[in-house]
């Protein structure tokens, strides 16, 4: 119950944890030694309250006989994630009248399958404590900046720039949470790097694309959370 409490009490000061809806997108870059992109990888997000629902994708990469590449990214499965009670459901369709395929216990630390474990405290973590940089303006947001690792980094070869919006909205979306935390602050995106390599190799970011959800959105997560309550983990 303590633990509860804790983790709802991180959210609401993070000003997302109750009476909050919208839509979200992370995207992943990674790139060549010229910093070109090589590949691209979309993660979409509803929320509502406290209820999360991710759609995961795969992709696929096919190029032509006339050496044109085309880029589709079939989708695995649609993610409701109830914090509240740590369950997660997983449906095939994003509708009121989806197919339940798979229901599971949220785990604590991370999702091994599938998914972003965008509520766990336990990665990523920073190794040491992080170098301040200078804040940099981008399209009128004011970004403060440091420069770090993580612990599974190879502290001779890699580090992080990120990026920490401090507008006090989306903090349950943070990339990372203690240094942000203490930033009062969300970590919008970051950028990784090879030390001695100009050019990051990969990137992710979390733009906020609605601050609310659509009607027909809305019947789905009314259906889903019926579902939850009806067929909770552990029953058949």
């Amino acid at each position: 119950m303590i633990k509860f409490l804790v983790f709802l009490v991180f959210f609401c000061n993070f000003g997302d944890c109750l009476y909050s809806q919208g839509k979200l997108l992370v995207t992943t870059h990674f790139y060549d030694k010229n910093g070109q992109i090589t590949f691209t990888h979309y993660l979409r997000i509803w929320y509502k309250d406290s209820i999360v629902i991710e759609e995961n994708t795969g992709v696929n990469t096919v190029t032509d006989e006339k050496n044109k590449t085309t880029v589709t990214y079939p989708i695995i499965s649609y993610r409701f994630i109830d914090l509240k009670n740590k369950m997660l459901y997983d449906y095939k369709t994003f509708s009121d009248t989806a197919a339940l395929i798979n229901k599971a216990i949220l785990p604590d630390s991370l999702m091994t399958d599938i998914g972003w474990s965008f509520y766990s405290e336990k990665a990523p973590i920073i190794h040491g404590i992080p170098e301040s940089l200078s804040d940099t303006m981008i399209g009128n947001v004011n970004y403060k900046r440091a420069r770090f690792s993580y612990t599974w980094h190879n502290l001779q070869k890699d580090f992080i720039i990120g990026y920490f919006r401090c507008d006090g909205k989306g903090n349950m979306f943070s990339l990372e949470k203690a240094y942000s935390r203490s930033l009062n602050c969300r970590m919008a995106k970051y950028y990784a790097y090879k030390i001695g390599i100009t050019a990051p190799v990969a990137s992710k970011e979390v733009d906020y694309i609605s601050n609310s959800l659509t009607a027909e959105e809305l019947r789905v997560f009314a259906a889903w959370e019926k579902n939850a309550k009806e067929i909770p983990v552990g029953k058949r």
